[in-house]
């Protein structure tokens, strides 16, 4: 996913587009976890060096696309869309989104967790 992203390897690159090309064309399935968004967010924010936000909103046309099976896509996204508004890292936008999605709060000392009016956060004693 880094290397179709970030077109930056002049073999990995190339061969990444083609099998995303092969995905769109139905001639492969491709299938990601949360995990692995995380990792690239991860990756893109720590050594790329992209904003939070920006890592986010690069990673987000790829898991709205039809081409990619993705684990929990609405919760993904949702992450990423919380990341894109509040700054935070993606492991807080998806804490946030489930926590949202079961109507939740969150046990946490994490204060950017408080950014989200949608859940409540409780600090432990």
């Amino acid at each position: 996913m880094l290397r179709f992203l970030r077109n930056d390897d002049p073999s990995q690159s190339p061969a990444a587009a083609r099998l995303f090309e092969n995905a769109k064309a139905k001639k492969v399935r491709l299938s990601i976890s949360a995990v692995t968004v995380a990792e690239a967010f991860y990756v893109l924010a720590r050594v790329y060096r992209h904003t939070k936000p920006d890592a986010a909103a690069k990673l987000r046309p790829l898991i709205q696309s039809d081409a990619i099976d993705v684990d929990d896509r609405s919760r993904v996204l949702d992450a990423l869309e919380r990341v894109i508004r509040a700054n935070v890292d993606f492991g807080d936008g998806y804490l946030a989104a489930t926590a949202a999605e079961d109507s939740g709060s969150i046990a946490s000392f994490d204060v950017d967790l408080k950014r989200f009016n949608d859940v409540r956060t409780v600090v432990p004693e």
